[in-house]
């Protein structure tokens, strides 16, 4: 249909030398859920720019896990190297082959730190899905009784997470939230995304379990500025900016 793709020369290259020294490409693998920096994202983690990658979710057992890697870290450089994107981070991961070591720079509370990782091998087997169109479900809302409440600054009906509502989203043993019951549609969550089953974790990096919880996470930041969301969705956990009414 007229649409051409190229790949970097030095790409090309080092798969050309695998194959033909092993018959196959081996790829190093980090083991994080990565995002790219939005303004609004950069303006709710008091970021300079929006170069870098922030990370929503790290596997455990991973070479990030290992490393220390923490969920909320914003990747910078790899071995000195600035990352500008999501796309160049997994370049560079890709192109380390399996057990070298590589350097990580992460902003943490607004400091820099260094960790060293060492790299596992990508494989289908534990590449996990994060197809944002998956979704579990979680049944009628009226089936996990009354006790739901509102975070009007945002336009949701929300509730705590039962062990109950877990296995049945097949989350982790333990997760607490707040589960999305209903969603305002003229109201600023739906506009920035949220949705009817989503798991609200975070609310500006504050751990939420109740309606009071989320309340004075948002009263926090007030409302000239973007709250940062984070979101278990299928399986994946993501980071959605909402402007509060």
């Amino acid at each position: 249909i007229g649409i051409g793709f190229s790949i970097p020369s030095n790409m090309a290259r080092n798969v050309l030398e695998q194959i033909l020294k092993d018959g196959k490409v081996r790829r190093g693998q980090l083991g994080v859920v990565i995002q790219n920096i939005t303004e609004e994202i950069a303006k709710a983690l008091d970021l300079k720019d929006t170069r870098g990658v922030i990370v929503s979710e790290v596997r455990r057992g991973s070479a990030a896990d290992r490393a220390g890697v923490k969920r909320g870290d914003v990747i910078t450089a790899i071995n000195g190297e600035r990352i500008e994107d999501n796309n160049v981070l997994r370049n560079r991961v890709a192109a380390t082959l399996p057990g070298n070591e590589i350097a990580v720079t992460v902003l943490r509370d607004g400091k820099e730190e260094q960790l060293k990782a060492t790299l596992d091998e990508f494989t289908a087997e534990n590449a996990k899905s994060t197809n944002p169109d998956e979704r579990n479900n979680f049944g009628s809302p009226g089936e996990e009784g009354a006790g739901g409440g509102g975070a009007g600054k945002l336009g949701l009906d929300l509730q705590p997470v039962t062990p109950d509502i877990a296995r049945r989203l097949e989350l982790p043993a333990g997760t607490k939230g707040l589960i999305v019951m209903d969603v305002e549609q003229s109201g600023p969550a739906a506009e920035a995304g949220i949705e009817k089953g989503d798991v609200i974790l975070e609310i500006n990096r504050q751990p939420v379990e109740n309606i009071d919880e989320a309340k004075a996470a948002l009263d926090k930041t007030g409302d000239a500025r973007a709250s940062l969301i984070l979101v278990a969705r299928a399986g994946r956990t993501i980071y959605i900016t909402v402007q509060p009414n």
